[in-house]
């Protein structure tokens, strides 16, 4: 058990064509960090805002499922797509409410008033090298969707349905992983160190994700050890959540 661990863990760190883009966007990333043209909160920021970029992907992602399968006989219509953009994004006012009240307690001068959404996001676009990191990051969420999504006919695979519960827990985890970075940054007063543990804790959230879609040993591990704990759900249908949550 503990070889084949080793082993998983292996391929999932190892560099190779289904992860290069990730490995290339991380140290892109230090890179901007390390020369000073970007500052430690527009690192922070950045991955705070590419909650917006997924959720709009993922409405893309459905429309192609809805379009595909109307083409074919469905029935479900565009309908579901309004409807996610609406939850999804009273989603994310509340987690930013959240977020800039927590940066504004800790007395960040950046944000003055957590309730203030819209302003607080202007307020973010206005960080040093923020259009060059929101680029960085809009490119590789983009380069994703159209080699994986498109190019591997994943529409094919899924509904709209299915789909539309798929960033939420994503979501959380990355805004949990941007706090946690904050707390260095604002409490801590410790920015570079928030900035590279944000790029790292992101970098290795990714692989994971990735060698679920892409590597078998690893969804079927812990396909296996879930459905082991939780005798109702077969390792099957884990398997398809997994893929549907990693999508």
């Amino acid at each position: 058990m503990e070889k084949f661990n080793s082993a998983v863990f292996l391929k999932v760190a190892t560099p190779d064509k289904s992860n290069a883009a990730l490995y290339a966007n991380a140290l892109f990333l230090l890179l901007l960090l390390a020369v000073g043209f970007v500052t430690p909160w527009s690192i922070v920021m950045a991955y705070f805002l590419e909650t917006i970029v997924i959720g709009l992907l993922n409405a893309l992602k459905m429309a192609f499922c809805v379009g595909f399968k109307r083409h074919n006989g469905g029935t479900q219509g565009f309908g579901i797509i309004l409807f996610f953009l609406v939850h999804y994004g009273f989603f994310v006012a509340i987690q930013s409410i959240f977020a800039f009240t927590f940066f504004e307690l800790g007395g960040s001068t950046f944000f003055t008033d957590g309730i203030a959404v819209l302003k607080n996001y202007w307020t973010l676009l206005q960080l040093d090298g923020m259009w060059l990191l929101l680029l960085s990051i809009i490119l590789n969420n983009c380069f994703s969707f159209a080699t994986d999504f498109l190019g591997e006919k994943r529409y094919l695979k899924f509904t709209a349905s299915e789909l539309m519960i798929k960033p939420y827990l994503r979501i959380f985890i990355q805004q949990f992983v941007v706090v946690l970075s904050g707390f260095f940054l604002v409490y801590l007063d410790a920015g570079f160190i928030a900035a590279v543990l944000l790029i790292i804790l992101r970098l290795g959230i990714d692989l994971f994700l990735v060698s679920l879609r892409d590597n078998s040993a690893s969804i079927d591990k812990v396909a296996d050890w879930y459905a082991s704990k939780n005798t109702e759900v077969s390792a099957e249908e884990v398997k398809k959540q997994l893929k549907i949550f990693t999508e």
